[in-house]
């Protein structure tokens, strides 16, 4: 209910007559509005039985004048001085931002998010925090200020420094296999030929794979179309590659089709001979798989589903080094 209960208010005075004389000031003085619709307490004086704190109203056009005044190009004050509230809160942003533009008037080379972030406002990570609501406020395009995000960086290793397919691999032990095929020059994996293979990491991948687009090799950089990525087959190696493939829809980013057919003969063969597939890890969510399950035929899908649906999946490490070199 709305308000607050009249005895509350009252309850540190000695008397009724002394909490009635507050609660008259405290209207008067326009602190306190009774909450009418609650009704009198049914004693004498009456007072209501729940009242409203009344928010002081605030002249805020000592900050809207203060905005105008100090906020010079090529900052904007026009968004802070019909927001003076936000004004107050942002100043220490604001002049430290704008006493570095001022000392850069040109633009500078590139350096980390946290970098100029402690450059500019003497903490690492006001930047990331609040950089991007700020320039907008301020009418600033971001790039002025000249940073790069950083990320941790992607674990890829190359047969040479020639151009060819990249392989991303959820798992670390099937990348440590796949790793020393290469550094032994084997020409292909389930007779495919890889050029370099990448730790994904699980979902880490979608970040640190803006690493590799930042910082990788030229031939790395050629090598990125198509992208193909190989996971566990359950619904959280799905869902990463959906997610990892929808975060960054310019490039051309699918599932490599090989490991995963090898995954589910190996898996029907074993369980022709009696054996079966691990249980489902508590918490996974259930995913459709269409994007993924776009690039496989009918009865691939129906294989894996139904594996799905009696709790069980294939990992990853169904297969090992001496598959891959089949």
């Amino acid at each position: 209910m709305i308000g607050i209960p009249v005895e509350e208010l009252i309850a540190k005075f000695d008397t009724y007559q002394q909490g009635v004389d507050f609660i008259e000031k405290q209207v008067t003085a326009g602190k306190l509005a009774p909450v009418k619709s609650s009704g009198f307490n049914g004693k004498r004086p009456p007072l209501y039985q729940r009242y409203r704190k009344i928010k002081p109203k605030i002249d805020h056009t000592p900050l809207v004048i203060q905005a105008d005044r100090t906020i010079h190009p090529p900052l904007s004050a026009a968004f802070y001085k019909k927001h003076p509230a936000q004004f107050e809160q942002d100043q220490f942003m604001i002049y430290a931002l704008q006493d570095w533009l001022d000392a850069h008037p040109d633009f500078c080379e590139k350096i980390s998010c946290n970098e100029r972030s402690f450059e500019i406002f003497g903490q690492e990570k006001v930047l990331a925090r609040h950089g991007e609501r700020l320039c907008k406020n301020l009418s600033l395009d971001i790039s002025r200020l000249a940073f790069y995000q950083t990320c941790e960086p992607l674990f890829v290793v190359s047969k040479s420094s020639a151009p060819g397919n990249l392989l991303i691999v959820e798992n670390l032990d099937p990348f440590v296999s796949i790793r020393n095929l290469l550094q032994q020059k084997q020409p292909t994996v389930l007779g495919f030929p890889i050029q370099s293979v990448a730790y994904g990491a699980g979902r880490r991948i979608e970040s640190t794979f803006m690493d590799l687009l930042q910082f990788g090799s030229d031939s790395q950089k050629q090598s990125l179309n198509p992208v193909y990525y190989w996971g566990d087959l359950d619904y959280e190696g799905v869902r990463i590659y959906e997610s990892f493939a929808s975060r960054y829809p310019d490039l051309s980013i699918v599932p490599w089709k090989l490991g995963y057919l090898a995954m589910i003969d190996k898996a029907r063969e074993q369980m022709t001979a009696g054996k079966t597939m691990p249980i489902y890890k508590e918490g996974q969510i259930e995913t459709e798989g269409a994007v993924f399950f776009s690039y496989f035929d009918q009865a691939f899908k129906d294989q894996v589903t139904d594996l799905w649906k009696q709790g069980r999946y294939i990992p990853q490490e169904i297969l090992n080094v001496s598959h891959y070199k089949t």
